[in-house]
């Protein structure tokens, strides 16, 4: 009994193997585009922006004031959460995402030159992890009496069987007025803002390409990290599909080797 139910655990995690290597061959590939397009689109100032694709430096600025981080309570114009609980399913666990959440509040990018608007809604994020509190048994302190506050104005129970805290992680990223920014994104008329003198106030930039992205880092950095991405994904996807197939094929099926 136990032969047949490890060969079957074999069997998964074998398939499991191929497909995640296909998968990752493919994300290699989307990665690569992505680092591409960085690379080719030049980086302009706000006042010479184009409608169409643009690729900007700046820093964040409120547009009609600042909000408050849900757990850490910071003052900024942008901030991003993804709150996560640990579940067991036999002798496995892994986490399930309760609720995440990304501001839609628009906000000014300046730089010497000007001001433009943002809107980071549908912008994929590129940001530092500013924040991480856990909840469990062995938490303790400020940080677990912040998170747990932030859990339940956000309507989510942290405690679980008996009273027993829940396995909870929540990871907090955002952006604070004076900090620096880099964004790709697409130019368009400004629905916000009445016809200005200044052409960049007369833009915004949003997601309406295929490309839209905010980051902390700068371009080099952001390329930097896409770079390895695209090595393991593109490179280290086709070699787990292969090994795995090889070993599939070695076990199950021996008489074609």
């Amino acid at each position: 009994m136990s032969t047949r139910n490890s060969d079957n655990d074999l069997l998964f995690w074998l398939l499991a193997g191929i497909v995640c290597g296909v998968i990752g061959f493919f994300r290699g590939f989307k990665i690569r585009n992505k680092r591409k397009l960085i690379e080719n689109i030049p980086t302009s100032t706000i006042r010479a922006m184009a409608m169409g694709l643009v690729e900007i430096n700046g820093t964040a600025k409120p547009f009609k004031g600042t909000m408050k981080t849900p757990f850490s309570k910071t003052d900024c114009v942008f901030f991003h959460y993804k709150v996560e609980e640990k579940r067991s399913s036999g002798k496995s666990s892994h986490w399930v995402t309760l609720k995440e959440f990304c501001t839609p509040e628009w906000f000014y990018l300046e730089d010497e030159t000007g001001k433009t608007l943002v809107n980071p809604v549908g912008a994929e994020l590129y940001l530092k992890d500013d924040r991480k509190f856990n909840m469990g048994s062995l938490s303790r302190g400020p940080d677990k009496a912040a998170f747990e506050q932030g859990l339940i104005e956000l309507g989510i129970s942290p405690r679980g069987f008996m009273g027993f805290d829940k396995p909870l992680r929540c990871t907090e990223h955002y952006v604070c007025p004076g900090d620096n920014l880099y964004v790709m994104g697409t130019a368009t008329k400004n629905p916000l803002v009445e016809l200005s003198e200044k052409s960049s106030e007369n833009i915004c930039i949003q997601k309406e390409g295929s490309f839209f992205c905010l980051s902390d880092k700068s371009e080099k950095e952001l390329l930097d990290s896409m770079t390895w991405q695209l090595y393991l994904f593109l490179y280290g996807g086709p070699i787990l599909t292969v090994v795995c197939l090889f070993i599939l094929i070695k076990q199950y099926f021996p008489s074609i080797f």
